[in-house]
């Protein structure tokens, strides 16, 4: 499967990466890595998460408090946020407009 992410979705992973750098520079590789592994679970099993409406799915960080938001559109896998659970749920939901 082919994945695309959003732009806005990198932008969230890199912010991400650069907060959890400033407490400590290991952590944001592993936030980094579990970024990664997520994607690639995803890739492997894209109905295996739990749908949150309609075609979206959300697939949970391990060891952070962040998920995956993603679509999947025929053989393409979209990622729509690197949302962090702390934050207004759906704030991302005007992206749909761009899948």
């Amino acid at each position: 499967m082919k994945v695309r992410r959003l732009a806005p979705a990198d932008i969230e992973a890199i912010e991400a990466a650069q907060y959890y750098k400033a407490i400590d520079p290991k952590l944001s590789d592993r936030l980094i890595k579990e970024f990664e592994a997520s994607i690639q679970r995803i890739v492997r099993f894209p109905q295996g998460w739990k749908p949150i409406d309609n075609d979206l799915r959300q697939c949970v960080i391990k060891g952070f408090p962040y998920v995956v938001i993603y679509a999947v559109r025929g053989e393409e896998i979209i990622v729509v946020a690197f949302a962090n659970t702390h934050r207004q749920p759906g704030y991302w939901r005007d992206r749909l407009t761009n899948i």
